[in-house]
């Protein structure tokens, strides 16, 4: 046999878990760093680097899918909690990009307004359909194991 089987405690494959997703965490963050650095330092136009954009949009979006549905453990919010989360998030990016770019002209407004209000829509959708998914697994597999 090339391989012996190990024999691991939890506690083994808790601290394992927890070191592979800070390191994740640690090239996400890099990995941001590295594309907002050739953005605005260097002055690279937005499609020299569209690929590091969509590997990270990928890597992040999928680890917070993944730990949402299969972990089950994320808070679920109620409609109140998540049209809280919405007007937050799309208040933050409105009021910085008015800081930033000032008032568009109504021909702008398709490209300005709107994914400031959709994205955010987006997100929150996106995150309250994977965490009730999760909570439901989660849910279904309790109750498998106690009968």
């Amino acid at each position: 046999m090339f391989f012996q089987q190990l024999q691991t405690d939890e506690r083994l494959r808790s601290s394992t878990r927890y070191a592979a997703a800070l390191w994740l965490g640690v090239t996400q963050v890099l990995l941001a760093g590295v594309v907002f650095y050739r953005l605005y330092v260097l002055g690279q136009p937005d499609e020299q680097i569209r690929d590091f954009q969509t590997v990270l949009s990928i890597s992040i979006f999928g680890y917070l899918a993944l730990q949402l549905f299969l972990g089950g453990v994320m808070p679920v919010p109620t409609w109140k909690g998540a049209i809280v989360m919405y007007l937050i998030l799309s208040s933050a990016i409105t009021i910085g990009c008015l800081f930033i770019y000032g008032w568009p002209r109504p021909e702008e407004w398709p490209n300005t307004w709107l994914p400031a209000l959709l994205g955010p829509a987006i997100l929150v959708g996106a995150y309250m359909l994977a965490a009730r998914l999760g909570h439901w697994r989660i849910e279904r597999q309790i109750e498998r194991m106690s009968q």
